[in-house]
C-alpha cells in the first residue's frame, strides 16, 4: 500500500556513530570523543532525517542538521544528492547560527576495488563565506567485511585558509556495526592542532 503522494511505505532508521575524536573535512572538531546520533525515514530513493553532533567551540556546543537525501544505483555507480539544514547548538554571542549545505556523492564498483568522490558545498559557512570541499580516492576489499581505503581532499572556502587533506584507513563490517581505524593529516600541520596528523578510531551502529 502506497503512502500519500505516491510514495512507497516509510522505513524508520536509527545510527549511532562515535568516535576518538571528530573529524570534519579534514579536520579536527573536538577535544575529546564525538558522538553524532542519527534517525532516518527513507521512501524508496528518498531519505529525510535529523542528526546532532558535539564540537569543541568558543561559540557553540553543538551542530544539529536536518536533511534530505536522494541516492540511485545505475549499475556499478551509486549516486547520492543530500540538502543539510545546519544549526548551532548552545551557540554563544551574535554569531551566525544557521548555514545550508548541499552534498554530492560517487561510488563506483569495480569489483574488489571501488572508487569514491565527494563534493559539499555551503554557500555561506556560518561567518564565513562559500565553502567547497572535494574528496575522493580508492578503496579495495580485501577480506569478507575489510576494507583499505586511501582518500586525497581540497577544501577552498572564503574568509579561511584552503588546505589539502589525506586519510587512509582500514575498516571491518561486523553485521550492523562498522569499525573504522584511520589515519588523517593536512599540508599545513603548523597552523594549529586542528591540522595535525591524528588517528582516530570509530564505530558506527546501523538500525
Amino acid at each position: 500500500m502506497l503512502m500519500p503522494l505516491g510514495l512507497p511505505p516509510a522505513d524508520p532508521g536509527f545510527e549511532l556513530f562515535a568516535a576518538s575524536n571528530g573529524m570534519s573535512q579534514g579536520l579536527l572538531q573536538t577535544d575529546g570523543p564525538q558522538v553524532i546520533p542519527r534517525v532516518t525515514l527513507r521512501f524508496g530513493a528518498l531519505q529525510a532525517g535529523a542528526q546532532w553532533r558535539n564540537i569543541s567551540s568558543p561559540v557553540a556546543s553543538g551542530i544539529a542538521a536536518f536533511f534530505v537525501k536522494w541516492s540511485r544505483k545505475l549499475g556499478r555507480t551509486q549516486v547520492e544528492m543530500a540538502l543539510f539544514d545546519r544549526y548551532r547548538t548552545g551557540a554563544k554571542g551574535p554569531v551566525d547560527r544557521q548555514a545550508w549545505e548541499v552534498d554530492a556523492a560517487v561510488r563506483h564498483s569495480l569489483g574488489r576495488l571501488g572508487l569514491r568522490v565527494i563534493a559539499e558545498y555551503s554557500p555561506k559557512e556560518f561567518e564565513a563565506g562559500p565553502s567547497l570541499y572535494l574528496e575522493g580516492g580508492p578503496n579495495i576489499h580485501v577480506t569478507k567485511g575489510t576494507s583499505l581505503s586511501v582518500n586525497v581532499g581540497r577544501r577552498e572556502r572564503a574568509g579561511a585558509p584552503d588546505y589539502t587533506t589525506f586519510n587512509a584507513g582500514v575498516t571491518q563490517v561486523l553485521g550492523n556495526v562498522s569499525l573504522d581505524v584511520r589515519l588523517y593529516g593536512t599540508n599545513h600541520s603548523e597552523r594549529s592542532t586542528r591540522y595535525q596528523r591524528r588517528l582516530i578510531v570509530s564505530a558506527r551502529v546501523t538500525l
